[in-house]
This record gives C-alpha cells, structure tokens and sequence, in this order.
C-alpha cells in the first residue's frame, strides 16, 4: 500500500495520507509507518464521512493547512498538505492512484494468486 501512495505523498508539501472505508476505518495512513512520530488516535471520521456522504472531492483549506478528500466507491481518501501545495498535482497523482487502488481490490482471492 505504501508503494500505492508513493506518488502522491512525493508532491511538494504533502504531509499525509489516509484511506478510509466508508464506516470511518482506516484501511492506511502514511503517517503510521514513520516511527519517529507518535501514533495518531483518529475519531469522528465516520461523522465526518457521513456528513459529506454525497460529496465525492471537497478542499478544506484552513489557516495552518489543507485537506483534499477524494470518494473512490466504497473507500474515501484523505489527504494531508501545507497551505502552499499544488492543489492540481494532488488531484493528478490521486486519479493516477485510483486505478490502481480498484486493481488492489479487485485481485482477492484465486486471482491474485494466478498473478502473470
């Protein structure tokens, strides 16, 4: 997963990433696989996701930061970046990433062990 998420994390800026299920699970999160910073403890983001429900991309630009959420089907990815990122590559490296997050899902079971 973290190779997944190299592009987009690479961006200029960019502090994290976090891709959640649509019940608020987190399913990775960047910042988990640094060790020299402390576990984050994540809570509301199934209200959060509840209330943007028929939202599929929102930008939350707030005085020390930004959000980018992104909808993919049943999964929802949250990104992470300093005021000054290039909004246009996190949107860009996302669609590139989407594809290949829908390939990861769709190779369970026998199929991903009759890899070519």
């Amino acid at each position: 997963m973290k190779d997944l998420f190299g592009d987009v994390l690479s961006v200029n800026g960019v502090v994290g990433a976090v891709l959640l299920s649509t019940e608020g699970k987190v399913i990775y999160d960047s910042l988990g696989d640094n060790s020299a910073r402390p576990t984050q403890t994540y809570k509301n983001w199934k209200s959060l996701l509840d209330q943007l429900k028929d939202t599929q991309e929102a930008d939350f630009v707030m005085e020390n930061g930004r959000f980018y959420l992104r909808r993919i089907e049943d999964n929802c990815i949250v990104i992470s970046m300093q005021p000054f990122t290039s909004i246009a590559m996190v949107k860009l490296n996302c669609d590139i990433l989407i594809p290949q997050l829908k390939n990861t899902k769709s190779n369970k079971g026998l199929r991903s062990f009759f890899k070519r």
